[in-house]
């Protein structure tokens, strides 16, 4: 007996539910003389420009930084230079102490001088003994030993004169000059601080040259940059500025990608002008570059191609299915007389909001962008 119950409950429960099919059917046959307009939100056909941007951040830096180091190791005595300072190429930005330089450069100008001396005494004595070997007053062997001693004073003083070169060189780095014009950015040492130049040159100043023109180093993903070109226009903003627009101009695409979250990026040098100077080194950018326009063209909303209808309006459709749809091609639906009818398109540019209509509909006539169901009057 329990079987047999159960198998009635599963008799009943399918004829209640062919039932409520039945009456679903019944009741969107019953209601398709009464739809209308008024269930759909509807978008226009219009006229006008579109344009694709790409958007990216990126870093304001300056176009050329130069490290200032010392090849010379010693006490800073003084510096002359600070942070945000202006300076002149050449100048002096910090003096290290000099005095064992200046002797060590003094006592090899001395071994200079004396090497100098040795070598003309040498060349007198070269002279005087080829002269008497030619009179046949001494023996080759005598010549052979004065042209020797010549040569090798005459290599003393090329070896003296490179160690005096070198000292003065070194004498002359602790003098620490700027070797551009531009603007101090970074200062890393303080008067009385021992900078050693041991093993690698240290950083004393960052000069940033001509801050008032500087660059964005952009990302822009493996997606956008096929659009992106030299000499294209952007636009960008800062934190520090929400209300300002500043614009730039495209001058490189490198081609070293760089991966950020599984996504391919690529650095895009932007060239700003910074005349105000209000942009600073390290601010972010929010940039946007024009891509891609389109003027005076047709347009309609892009959410026309994301409607699809549901199952309740294809039963009012009295259509058959669309196929062979081309790639640059789209379907949107459009109410005509009581009726849903579907549109193959041609599509253009999109701007995310708008999408170009190149063939398929015509100004000012309506498309479905949203629907609700059919519903019983």
């Amino acid at each position: 007996m329990p079987k047999k119950k159960k198998l009635n409950k599963k008799i009943i429960y399918t004829l209640i539910a062919i039932m409520l099919i039945a009456l679903g059917y019944w009741a969107l046959k019953s209601n398709k003389s009464h739809i209308d307009q008024a269930h759909f939100e509807m978008g226009k056909v219009t006229k006008g420009n579109l344009a694709y941007e790409v958007t990216a951040t990126g870093t304001i830096n300056p176009i050329n930084t130069v490290t200032v180091g010392t090849q010379v190791s010693g006490i800073v005595e003084k510096v002359l230079a600070d942070y945000n300072d202006d300076v002149k190429e050449g100048q002096v930005l910090a003096l290290l102490d000099s005095s064992t330089l200046k002797e060590q450069m003094e006592k090899s100008e001395a071994n200079y001088e004396l090497a100098k001396a040795k070598e003309s005494k040498a060349k007198l004595n070269y002279e005087r003994i080829k002269k008497l070997y030619q009179d046949k007053l001494t023996s080759s062997a005598s010549l052979e030993d004065a042209e020797i001693e010549y040569k090798e004073s005459s290599a003393n003083v090329l070896s003296a004169k490179a160690d005096y070169n070198i000292s003065k060189k070194n004498f002359e780095y602790a003098t620490i000059t700027s070797p551009v014009s531009g603007t101090v950015i970074t200062k890393e040492i303080e008067q009385g601080q021992t900078v050693a130049a041991s093993f690698s040159t240290p950083t004393l100043f960052e000069v940033a040259e001509d801050l008032s023109k500087m660059q964005i180093e952009a990302s822009v993903s493996e997606a956008d940059i096929g659009y992106i070109k030299p000499d294209m226009p952007a636009t960008f903003t800062v934190d520090a500025y929400p209300n300002d627009k500043f614009f730039g101009k495209i001058r490189q695409v490198r081609l070293s990608p760089t991966e950020e979250s599984n996504v391919v990026m690529y650095t895009v040098i932007i060239e700003i002008d910074n005349s105000s100077r209000k942009l600073l080194p390290g601010m972010t950018a929010s940039v946007n570059i024009i891509a891609e326009e389109a003027k005076d063209v047709l347009m309609v909303s892009a959410m026309a191609l994301q409607y699809k209808p549901s199952a309740a309006v294809k039963a009012l459709m009295d259509v058959k299915k669309i196929k062979d749809i081309a790639e640059n091609q789209d379907v949107v639906y459009l109410f005509e007389k009581g009726k849903i009818v579907p549109r193959v398109i041609t599509k253009g540019l999109s701007d995310m909001t708008n999408i170009e209509v190149k063939e398929g509909l015509s100004l000012d006539e309506e498309v479905i962008i949203e629907a609700n169901e059919p519903r019983k009057r």
